[in-house]
């Protein structure tokens, strides 16, 4: 039985070249694909947000630095994905385009609050979508109150839209805009 050392490759002294070559612009395409991996998108923010709108708003409400009066309040918050019959009440407008929604109000209380996340298809003009979110926007849409304030953020091409109180609007925002960080 002959030793495999090499030196007995007779003619053929590169015999397995072409094997560890291809291997190696096999190594060298899988570092350009994994590297590919953390993609962007036409906005140029990393889509960082995955999930159902549902565990994002979630997630949201969980990281979200809100007084203990709004958890308490919140646990009689409906949390839903939005219908076609509901859509042009929570959105102001039937013009935006989504793949997946979830829509967090009050259910009977006189309370100006909701908060909407909304996932739209790659390629979507993000922008503007947020702005026809804040243009058609009503805060006092409710019977006897009026949401102080409406924020209309995004990441990728997940948007979240809020309008309520001046500092849970901000808690909600700033935990919404944590998630990309």
């Amino acid at each position: 039985m002959r030793k495999r050392n090499g030196m007995n490759r007779g003619k053929c002294g590169r015999a397995g070249y072409g094997k560890r070559a291809a291997a190696a612009g096999m190594m060298f395409v899988m570092m350009f694909a994994f590297a590919a991996c953390g993609k962007t998108t036409d906005s140029g923010e990393a889509e960082a947000l995955s999930g159902s709108c549902i565990d994002i708003l979630n997630e949201v409400y969980a990281q979200a630095d809100l007084d203990e009066s709004m958890r308490d309040a919140m646990q009689y918050y409906e949390m839903t994905t939005i219908d076609a019959d509901m859509e042009e009440y929570v959105l102001g407008t039937d013009e935006i385009t989504y793949t997946d929604s979830a829509y967090s109000a009050p259910m009977m209380t006189s309370v100006a609050y909701q908060c909407v996340v909304l996932r739209v298809s790659e390629g979507t003009d993000v922008p503007k979508a947020k702005q026809t979110l804040l243009d058609n926007a009503n805060p006092a849409k409710w019977i006897c109150v009026e949401a102080e304030s409406v924020a209309v953020e995004s990441i990728g091409y997940v948007i979240l839209y809020v309008m309520g109180a001046d500092e849970d609007v901000t808690a909600i925002k700033d935990a919404f805009l944590a998630l990309d960080e």
